[in-house]
């Protein structure tokens, strides 16, 4: 339990829950058809066929357990809609901020769930994120993904997007990633608030202090690797997420009280590994 971490969480509302996931998932998604007129049959085409070719070594090599950390898929989907869902109904991520659910395509191929959006009075930042619920905790294959892209000289790219705060539709870059997680018995916790529609819970819920908190030490890690690897247009990017993440925290303590320095077993292990890599 994520307030009390010496109790279990065991009763999940597991088939309401992922029913109400999937019709959120459903509905929201960005669907790559949309863009027909934007890309062409022939390119829709040929990343069908490039998604469909990744979703099989899924199962046909690897397993499920490479993509979701070893964790059930279920879970995972209901744990993405949730973040979904109550980033903009219960304001998880600030009173401006609007969420839009990625397409399967950036899903699989760009490793982005959602991309996060503030509507600020000098314009538009986003912040790609990752969502990870695991076992193991083990972050390293997702935080080296970006690390590499980073020497690269590359930020996150979302191929299929469509904003909700401005007219940008199609490809979007340079958008910072980070990932967003925590550990099973938080998410069933969650779980079973959000399957009972307890709004009340969810909105004063202080796992929304962990996840800026996680973001803003991501933030903090890529700057300084950035900057150790002569990409300064990187880590000025992350640092200008950087000061929205710390602005909407702030903004945070004040709507809903000090923050209680409450961590689950997924925020800890990362941020050891974050230590371990320095």
């Amino acid at each position: 339990m994520f307030e009390k971490p010496d109790q279990r969480v065991e009763f999940v509302k597991m088939p309401k829950a992922l029913e109400k996931a999937k019709g959120i998932l459903a509905e929201s998604r960005i669907k790559m058809e949309d863009f027909s007129d934007l890309y062409g049959e022939e390119t829709l085409a040929e990343d069908r066929e490039k998604l469909a070719q990744r979703e099989a070594s899924f199962t046909t090599g690897r397993g499920v357990s490479e993509v979701y950390e070893g964790v059930n898929k279920d879970l995972a989907t209901i744990f993405e809609a949730m973040i979904f869902d109550q980033g903009e109904r219960s304001k998880w991520f600030g009173d401006r901020a609007s969420l839009v659910a990625a397409s399967r395509y950036d899903d699989v191929i760009n490793g982005v769930d959602l991309v996060v959006e503030w509507d600020q009075n000098g314009g538009v930042s986003r912040m790609a994120a990752g969502i990870d619920v695991t076992f193991n905790h083990d972050v390293q294959k997702k935080i080296s993904s970006i690390k590499r892209s980073i020497l690269e000289n590359d930020l996150g790219v979302i191929k299929y997007f469509k904003s909700k705060v401005s007219k940008i539709r199609g490809e979007i870059s340079e958008i910072p990633r980070i990932i967003l997680g925590a550990d099973v018995d938080t998410v069933r916790e969650l779980t079973n608030e959000w399957a009972s529609n307890n709004t009340r819970v969810l909105e004063k819920h202080p796992v929304q202090f962990q996840f800026f908190d996680e973001a803003i030490s991501q933030c903090h890690y890529f700057i300084d690797f950035a900057e150790r690897n002569n990409q300064p247009r990187i880590a000025d990017a992350y640092s200008d997420l950087l000061r929205v993440l710390q602005f909407q925290y702030d903004k945070k303590t004040m709507s809903l009280g000090a923050d209680p320095k409450i961590r689950d077993s997924f925020y800890r292990d990362s941020q050891t590994f974050f230590k371990l890599e320095q």
